[in-house]
C-alpha cells in the first residue's frame, strides 16, 4: 500500500510549528525595525556647539599598510575649526611602511603651513618606533605614540576614518561634561571601491548604526568604537594606559569598559563620521564581517543574540520556504522588505553618506543573516592577514608561528 499521502501530511503538520515559530520571528523583527526608526528620529544633527575653552587636542593616528584614501583621510583631521593647539601624531612601527609615505606628506604640508583650513596651532609628527608590547599590534602602536602626547585632550581614532571640520569642537564641547570619560563616536560606510566595497558599507549604515543607535536608546548597549575615542590624558593615565588593552581584539570596548569601572560614562556623540570601506572581494567582505560578529559575541553573549531580531527578511523567507509558500507569509516577506527599505531611505535621508539602491539592501540583510549563524559555529578570526583564536573575554592569540609575533598596525 502506498503510504505517500500520509507521509506528506505529517509533514505539514511537522512544518507548521516550524513554520509558525519563524514567522513570529519575522513579526518580532519587523516590530524591531519600526523601533530602530524611531530612535533614528531621537538622533538629530544639531548645530554645531563648540567648547567654552579650547585646551590642546592631541590625535593618536595608528597606521598600517597603503589603504585606501589615506592621505584624504588624514587631511581631514588636519583640517579642523579648533582654535586651540592640535598636535597630530601618525605612528607605524617600520620606516617602509606603505603608510608613511601619505604621512610624510602631511608632515611636510603641515610645516610649511600649506594645509588649508588648519588649526592656527597645528604640529604633525611621524613616529616610527618598532617597539611591540602585545598581541594587539595597533595598541602596541598606541603606547609608542602616547609617550609623546602633549596636551590635556587626547583623540584616537582608526585609519580609515574621515572626519568634517568641526569634528575636534563637538568633542571638545561633549567632554566638558565633568562626568564623561569617553565620547566616542557612530559612523557610515564610506565605499571606495565597487560593489564589494558598498556591500560592506551596508552592514554598516543599514545594520550596525540602527542597531547602536536603538540599543542606545533604550540603554541596552554600551558602545564605545575606535572611530573615535575622545579622552582627558588623565583619564586615560587613571586607567593604567593603552597597557591595559595590548592583547585585546576589541580594543576600543575594553577601554570604555575600563574608564566606567572608574565611575565615569561613555558618552556617545551627536554626529557620525565616515568609515572608508575599500574591499575587493566576498572574501574580503565575509572574513571582516566574521571577526566584527565573533569580536561581539565573546563580549556580549546574550546581547548578540538579541541581534536575532534584527533580520526580518531573512526570518519571513525561512517561514516561507518551511510552510511550502503558503500566501499569508508571501505577504509576510513583502512587509519584512518594505520595513528594511524605509529603514534604508531613513539612514540615507538623515545621516550624511553615500546612497544605497534599494534593491541591495535585502542582499546586504541576507548576507549579514548567513555571518550572524556562522559567527556561532567554531572558528577564528582574520585580521590584518593572520589568524587569531579569540578567549572568551575577547583578548587574541596566534595561531601560528609567524603570529606570535604579533601583528603591527
Amino acid at each position: 500500500m502506498d503510504h505517500g499521502w500520509l507521509d506528506t501530511i505529517a509533514k505539514a503538520f511537522l512544518a507548521a510549528p516550524v513554520a509558525a515559530a519563524l514567522s513570529v520571528l519575522a513579526l518580532a523583527a519587523i516590530l524591531y525595525t519600526f523601533l530602530a526608526l524611531a530612535s533614528l528620529r531621537r538622533f538629530p544633527r544639531p548645530a554645531k556647539a563648540p567648547a567654552p575653552t579650547s585646551p590642546g587636542v592631541t590625535v593618536l593616528k595608528p597606521l598600517y599598510g597603503a589603504e585606501v584614501g589615506l592621505y584624504e583621510h588624514l587631511l581631514s583631521f588636519c583640517r579642523q575649526t579648533y582654535a586651540g593647539p592640535v598636535q597630530i601624531l601618525l605612528g607605524v612601527h617600520e620606516a617602509k611602511d606603505p603608510a608613511a609615505v601619505a604621512a610624510r606628506r602631511i608632515v611636510a604640508l603641515a610645516r610649511a603651513g600649506l594645509i588649508e583650513g588648519a588649526p592656527s596651532q597645528l604640529s604633525v609628527e611621524l613616529v616610527v618606533d618598532p617597539t611591540i608590547h602585545g598581541t594587539n599590534g595597533k595598541v602596541s602602536n598606541l603606547i609608542n605614540l602616547s609617550r609623546r602626547i602633549e596636551h590635556p585632550l587626547v583623540v584616537l581614532a582608526d585609519s580609515d576614518i574621515a572626519v568634517e571640520p568641526d569634528y575636534l569642537d563637538r568633542l571638545a564641547a561633549a567632554l566638558q561634561r565633568p562626568d564623561v570619560g569617553i565620547v566616542t563616536c557612530l559612523y557610515r560606510g564610506r565605499p571606495l571601491a565597487g560593489f564589494w566595497s558598498r556591500l560592506g558599507a551596508m552592514g554598516v549604515d543599514y545594520g550596525f548604526l540602527p542597531n547602536a543607535l536603538t540599543g542606545v536608546a533604550l540603554n541596552m548597549a554600551r558602545p564605545c568604537v575606535g572611530a573615535t575615542i575622545a579622552l582627558r590624558r588623565c583619564t586615560l593615565e587613571d586607567i593604567g594606559g593603552f597597557e591595559r588593552i595590548k592583547d585585546q581584539l576589541a580594543d576600543d570596548y575594553v577601554l570604555g569598559e575600563a574608564v566606567r569601572e572608574n565611575g565615569l560614562q561613555v558618552a556617545v556623540a551627536d554626529f557620525v563620521v565616515g568609515h572608508a570601506h575599500a574591499e575587493r572581494g566576498f572574501g574580503e567582505v565575509w572574513r571582516r564581517d566574521l571577526r566584527w560578529g565573533r569580536t561581539i559575541r565573546s563580549l556580549d553573549p546574550l546581547g548578540y543574540i538579541g541581534l536575532a531580531v534584527s533580520f526580518p527578511v531573512a526570518w519571513a523567507l525561512l517561514a516561507l520556504v518551511v510552510s511550502g509558500f503558503a500566501p499569508a507569509l508571501v505577504a509576510l516577506v513583502g512587509t519584512a522588505v518594505l520595513a528594511r527599505m524605509v529603514l534604508q531611505v531613513e539612514i540615507d535621508r538623515r545621516f550624511p553618506g553615500h546612497d544605497h539602491a534599494l534593491w541591495l539592501g535585502p542582499v546586504r540583510d541576507l548576507f549579514s543573516f548567513a555571518i550572524f549563524v556562522v559567527s556561532f559555529l567554531p572558528g577564528q578570526v582574520h585580521w590584518r592577514g593572520r589568524d587569531y583564536a579569540l578567549g572568551d573575554d575577547g583578548s587574541m592569540a596566534p595561531t601560528d608561528v609567524e603570529g606570535a609575533e604579533a601583528e603591527v598596525a
